[in-house]
């Protein structure tokens, strides 16, 4: 008797890294730990970043979604209603603020959030300690994200946490690379 299956053969692994030169060397490491994210059913990985127009009056932002084997990439594009220029500042909290808008979306069945950023001061800007004292526009989205931050905390806990992405992490990463491009392209 012949049984009829569905059986479907994996591919072979993935490698995000086929196309880079020859001699730019891949850390090991670095490939272990995006790999690991990349299959990981339990935690979606999100990566954010911001580009400024030129001319400073818009801002593309940009959040790749990593989870069990699934990258989705989605981009807006914010004009903004202030009459001075953007700061990169205020782009990069605009980013962590879609981020947290939107990961619910992604999750699918992920127990575990963990947004990357490469605001190195994110840990002081989700703190309660005074920060921008001048710009009234850096204060008022640092309070924006600032209040959904605590919305998502209060509701996930110890299991959403928001991270400084190193240079060292960022560089031959593809999913913080994806998220940059994208943002790029939105201010095209």
């Amino acid at each position: 008797m012949r049984y009829k299956s569905n059986t479907k053969r994996a591919g072979a692994p993935v490698d995000f890294w086929k196309n880079y030169r020859s001699h730019l060397k891949v850390p090991q490491e670095l490939k272990a730990w995006i790999l690991n994210q990349y299959y990981d059913k339990e935690t979606l990985c999100v990566y954010c970043d911001a580009s400024l127009k030129e001319n400073y009056t818009g801002m593309g932002l940009a959040c790749s979604y990593v989870v069990n084997g699934t990258i989705i990439i989605k981009q807006q594009y914010n004009q903004s209603s202030y009459k001075e220029e953007l700061s990169s500042w205020y782009a990069e909290i605009k980013a962590i603020i879609f981020a947290l808008n939107y990961f619910e979306r992604h999750k699918a069945g992920a127990a575990k959030i963990i947004i990357y950023t490469d605001l190195i001061d994110i840990e002081r800007l989700l703190g309660n300690e005074a920060f921008f004292r001048k710009n009234v526009h850096l204060k008022e989205v640092r309070e924006e994200l600032s209040q959904m931050y605590k919305l998502k905390k209060s509701i996930y806990g110890d299991n959403l946490q928001v991270l400084y992405l190193p240079p060292d992490k960022r560089k031959f990463n593809p999913f913080h690379r994806s998220a940059h491009n994208a943002a790029r392209r939105m201010i095209r």
